[in-house]
């Protein structure tokens, strides 16, 4: 049996290599940035209606990234998942406005997302595309119109071979933070490396501090983020899910959407985790929902994760991960990047506890890298 045959081996790949690929993807947004930088342009020249689409994972980053526009641009975006588009495109397009869809995809062939591109050109009066993708061969990349449509193909390593989205997940997202920012691309390297740096400190010293927290026996598991770090929340909890084959059973909220009913979730089985975010006022409301937590049921066990090193008096978690004590403050959406790698190596690790083989978990083969048996109705404008 050779390496690539160890269960779990192109996950473990895909997880680690995450921080070198994201250099790649910098590269590359930099040397297209002309031509990027045109395209959104000619888009933004007038009122345009801007939608962050995918399926599954590739919906989240829309979540989590939703407001980098605004706070660049002034252009609010909304995320719309593709599943939402093809069922009800009524609510959420408009004929009458010049609409900008960007979708992201790891392969290009899900029904959803080949669909949405097609009903967005129906149904809206102007239409242009922002594709990221991970594959060359998919049918997005491929049957593209060139014409109203900017296309982003990623650095081959993106393209996970395994079940779960790793570093596809967060190269995309990584992606459209810098087309966001392409007017001021160069000052950004020094957050992506920051980025790398943070992600490759994390891997390289709290590993083994992941997999004993894997071998407790937790049934449930809750991800709790604030602002856009709620997209990430809404990532981890699928990514432990996946890979244990829902064995364990995930949520995500909000922190101080928790308290509104979903905290009946905990019990002696759950794991709780706590995405923290660097925004001050936001912290006060993060820190009062981890007291009031720990005031009632913990549940099983308590995991932390942060930039830098957080006190909360009388709150004792029992893993805390942060990634440094000095690196400058980042925007929040590298953040959104940064903690979603918690959730991987856990998933990853929890994975093989449980005996499955995280590059392909499901062992009835209910889900699939590419999802099956979706069929396509006409939508008729």
């Amino acid at each position: 049996m050779t390496i690539e045959d160890n269960p779990g081996f192109n996950t473990k790949k895909e997880i680690l290599h995450q921080p070198s690929v994201w250099l790649k993807t910098y590269e590359l947004i930099s040397k297209n940035a002309v031509n990027i930088q045109k395209f959104l342009n000619d888009v933004f020249s007038k009122d345009v209606d801007i939608i962050l689409t995918g399926a599954g994972s590739s919906a989240f980053i829309g979540e989590a990234v939703r407001g980098v526009l605004l706070n660049r641009k002034g252009l609010i975006t909304r995320p719309v998942s593709t599943t939402e588009i093809v069922t009800h495109p009524e609510h959420y397009l408009t004929s009458e406005k010049r609409t900008l869809l960007i979708s992201f995809a790891r392969s290009g062939n899900s029904p959803e997302s080949i669909a949405a591109v097609d009903i967005v050109n129906k149904y809206c009066c102007e239409s242009y595309h922002i594709i990221i993708t991970c594959n060359s061969e998919g049918k997005l990349y491929k049957d593209s119109n060139d014409g109203n449509s900017l296309k982003v193909l990623l650095p081959e390593e993106t393209n996970d071979i395994s079940l779960a989205m790793t570093s596809s997940f967060t190269s995309m997202m990584l992606a459209f933070i810098l087309i966001a920012k392409i007017d001021s691309l160069p000052e950004e390297k020094s957050s992506v490396d920051v980025l790398c740096g943070w992600i490759s400190y994390l891997l390289d010293s709290y590993q083994d501090k992941i997999r004993e927290l894997a071998r407790i026996d937790f049934k449930r598991a809750v991800f709790l983020g604030s602002g856009p770090l709620v997209g990430t929340a809404r990532e981890s909890h699928l990514k432990l899910q996946e890979l244990t084959d829902g064995y364990v059973i995930c949520k995500f909220d909000s922190f101080l959407g928790f308290r509104h009913g979903p905290k009946a979730v905990i019990n002696k089985d759950t794991l709780i985790v706590y995405l923290m975010s660097d925004d001050a006022h936001a912290q006060q409301y993060e820190y009062d929902l981890i007291r009031q937590v720990n005031g009632g049921n913990k549940g099983m066990a308590q995991v932390l994760i942060s930039r830098k090193p957080v006190h909360i008096e009388g709150f004792y978690p029992d893993l805390e991960v942060s990634y440094s004590t000095n690196d400058k403050l980042l925007d929040i959406e590298y953040l959104c990047i940064a903690h979603v790698v918690f959730a991987q190596v856990l998933g990853y690790y929890k994975s093989l506890d449980l005996g499955l083989n995280p590059d392909q978990p499901s062992v009835s083969g209910a889900i699939s890298r590419v999802v099956e048996g979706v069929i396509i109705y006409e939508y008729n404008v």
